[in-house]
């Protein structure tokens, strides 16, 4: 499927609160894009994987949707939420600049595999909320592919890490190897995952990686970075969507 810089999948447009990560809590306005290049074994937005989810729009339709809702209330960013809005880049591409001047933020939140998408949009880019999608989650190897993600823009980037009852912590300090290699002022979210249905099988329900567990890798990690954090998701404590 040909995206464009004239039109996009688009899931839904609202505004909300940031429920994870650095920003958590700020009052965002969020674009989520339909279309994701991985199947994450914790998705909990799984109807956004096919290319084809959502509704056909617009750049009139998107942005007169996003002004509308600043008008209504204050907000400093817009949250390129997905699915996987990099897949969009094009469109995207012509939307930032204009996000700019309605004196709002770009804020894309990205599962970090697409560094030549980054590297298009970067310098129109505020905050870079980047998932470093471990084997344990994806049934993939994409080591290579988020060391060259990072490359691109470090100074804008802060990453998450999903932690799961499966996740290994050798793969959290792998991860926490290559961040420290790009720059040990990258800010790290730790974030034990949400109980969902496992989308590489619905059959079983993925849970969260226990707590001490999480607080031991934690404190590890913190010998070689910077800025460590632990930060569940709150959607589901604030019962937001």
């Amino acid at each position: 499927m040909k995206f464009s810089k004239d039109s996009a999948h688009v899931v839904e447009i609202f505004s909300s609160l940031q429920g994870e990560g650095l920003y958590l809590g700020e009052r965002q306005i969020f674009l989520r894009f339909g279309g994701c290049n991985l199947k994450c074994d914790y998705c909990d937005e799984p109807e956004t994987i096919p290319l084809a989810s959502g509704k056909r729009m617009t750049q009139e339709e998107v942005r007169s949707a996003i002004l509308k809702l600043h008008l209504q209330r204050f907000h400093r960013s817009v949250s390129l939420t997905g699915g996987e809005p990099l897949l969009h880049v094009e469109f995207l591409e012509e939307l930032i600049p204009w996000i700019h001047q309605q004196g709002l933020r770009a804020y894309l939140e990205t599962n970090g595999t697409l560094p030549a998408a980054l590297e298009k949009l970067k310098h129109h880019l505020h905050v870079i909320a980047a998932d470093i999608k471990i084997p344990s989650s994806v049934r993939l190897d994409l080591w290579e592919k988020h060391r060259e993600f990072l490359a691109v823009a470090p100074e804008k980037t802060f990453i998450k890490i999903v932690l799961t009852q499966t996740s290994k912590p050798e793969e959290v300090e792998r991860a926490v190897a290559m961040i420290q290699s790009v720059s040990e002022e990258i800010p790290l979210v730790l974030q034990p995952a949400t109980p969902v249905s496992s989308t590489l099988n619905p059959a079983e329900r993925v849970q969260p990686m226990s707590d001490l567990l999480v607080w031991e890798i934690a404190r590890k990690a913190s010998r070689f970075l910077r800025k460590v954090k632990v930060i569940p998701q709150q959607h589901p404590v604030w019962n937001l969507s």
